[in-house]
C-alpha cells in the first residue's frame, strides 16, 4: 500500500512485525496502562506492572491514552519516561484517545462521554466550526508528546494510534448517534491529515476499532476511513457478566472470523484491540472488570486462549489487549499484593506460559 505520509523505518518495521505475528498462530498479549498504573507496583515508569510481578514479563503490547496528557492518568513527563522504558524493554506501544467533549468547556475525564442527545462536538471541531482552534490545540499536544518520545537510537518511538474507537456505539461524542458515517470518516481523516501533514508526525501506525460483536461486515466497514488511513483493523469486545458456556467465546470467534475477512479484503492486520472480563453481577456488587472474589469463570484467560487458537480469525489476530488495573475495585488483570493473591492468578499464569502467547520482550521488535 502506498503510504499517504512518509513514516519512519521503525513504523514500517513494526507494521511488518505485526503482520508476521498475524500469520504465526501466536498472539501478543497486551494491557492498557500497564507501564505506569497498577495495584502492586512501586515504579511507575514503564519498568514494572502487575503483569510482570505475576508472570515475570511485561505485556508485549502496552496501551497508553491521551488522558495522561491532560493529567487524568498521570502526566506528560511521566508518560514520556514510561514510553521510553517500555520501548527499551521490548513492548509495543498503542495510543488510544479518550478525547474530551470540546463543546463542554472542560478537559475532564468524564467529558469524553456523549452527555446529551444532539451532541454536536464532532461537527464543531471541523474546519469552519467554532471549536476547530480548540481541537487543533489538542492535536498539537499529541504531536508535541510524540516528538518527545525518542528511543535509544535517537529516532521517534513507533506507536499504534487508535483514535475514535467504538465509533458504532452511542457512549462517546464521536459515536454513531452523533455523527453520520461520512462525518465520522471526515473527522478521522482530518485528524490524521493534521497530525501527519501539518505537524509531520512520522511515528504512527493507525488503527480503526469499532465495538463488537461483529455480525455485519458492511456495518463494520460503513465508518471505515479508507485504506490510506488504516494499518490495523481492530475490534473492542468485552465479556459482560461472564459464565462458562454463556456464548461469549462463540460470538467472539465468529466476530474475529468476520474481522479477518475484512482484513483480507483490505490488506490490513486484524487485532482484538480491547477485551476483558466485566463482572456485572457478583455477591459484592458491581465491578468494572474482575471481581475481587467469587468470579463465575475462573478459567477465563485460558478459555480466551482456546477461543483464539480454535478459530481462524482468532489465530490471525496480531495482538489482544486487556483493560487497565486502576484500583482493587476496578481491575482487569489478576494480581498479587502482600498476602492477597487473586483467585484467577493461577489461570493467568497458565495463559501467559502457553507457547502461543507472546510477552515482552517481543522478538523482532527494534
Amino acid at each position: 500500500m502506498r503510504e499517504r505520509y512518509p513514516r519512519t523505518k521503525a513504523v514500517r518495521e513494526l507494521i511488518a512485525l505485526l503482520g508476521k505475528y498475524s500469520v504465526s498462530d501466536r498472539i501478543m498479549f497486551g494491557q492498557q496502562n500497564a507501564g505506569h498504573i497498577g495495584i502492586s507496583i512501586e515504579n511507575r515508569d514503564g519498568t514494572d506492572s502487575d503483569c510482570k510481578r505475576l508472570t515475570g514479563h511485561m505485556p508485549a503490547v502496552v496501551g497508553i491514552d491521551t488522558l495522561s496528557l491532560t493529567g487524568y492518568e498521570g502526566t506528560e513527563s511521566q508518560l514520556v519516561r514510561t514510553v521510553k522504558n517500555l520501548a527499551r524493554g521490548g513492548s509495543v506501544i498503542t495510543l488510544s484517545a479518550h478525547m474530551p467533549d470540546f463543546s463542554l468547556g472542560g478537559d475532564g475525564y468524564y467529558d469524553y462521554s456523549a452527555m446529551s442527545t444532539g451532541n454536536d462536538c464532532g461537527r464543531r471541531i471541523m474546519p469552519g466550526g467554532d471549536l476547530n482552534a480548540k481541537y487543533l490545540r489538542f492535536l498539537d499536544m499529541i504531536a508535541d508528546f510524540t516528538g518527545k518520545c525518542i528511543g535509544i537510537d535517537g529516532e521517534p518511538i513507533p506507536m499504534i494510534f487508535r483514535p475514535f474507537h467504538e465509533c458504532n456505539g452511542n457512549w462517546f461524542w464521536w459515536g454513531a448517534e452523533y455523527l453520520t458515517p461520512d462525518e465520522y470518516k471526515d473527522l478521522f481523516r482530518y485528524t490524521i491529515d493534521y497530525l501527519c501533514g501539518e505537524r509531520s508526525v512520522r511515528n504512527f501506525a493507525f488503527c480503526y476499532s469499532p465495538n463488537g460483536p461483529l455480525t455485519d461486515r458492511n456495518a463494520y466497514i460503513s465508518r471505515y476511513p479508507g485504506d490510506e488511513y488504516v494499518d490495523i483493523v481492530g475490534l473492542d469486545y468485552y465479556n459482560d457478566n461472564p459464565r462458562r458456556g454463556d456464548g461469549f467465546f462463540k460470538s467472539l470467534a465468529s466476530s474475529l472470523d468476520e474481522l479477518y475477512e475484512v482484513a483480507q479484503i483490505h490488506g490490513k492486520i486484524p487485532a482484538l484491540t480491547e477485551t476483558g472480563y466485566r463482572a456485572l453481577e457478583t455477591k459484592e456488587g458491581y465491578f468494572e472488570g474482575l471481581a475481587p472474589s467469587g468470579n463465575a469463570n475462573r478459567k477465563w484467560f485460558t478459555d480466551m486462549l482456546s477461543c483464539l487458537q480454535g478459530s481462524e480469525g482468532g489465530r490471525r489476530c496480531a495482538y489482544m489487549l486487556i483493560w487497565a488495573n486502576f484500583s482493587d475495585q476496578q481491575f482487569w488483570l489478576p494480581y498479587v499484593k502482600g498476602e492477597f493473591r487473586h483467585e484467577m492468578c493461577d489461570n493467568l499464569e497458565a495463559f501467559a506460559a502457553d507457547p502461543g502467547v507472546v510477552m515482552a520482550p517481543v522478538e523482532g521488535l527494534t
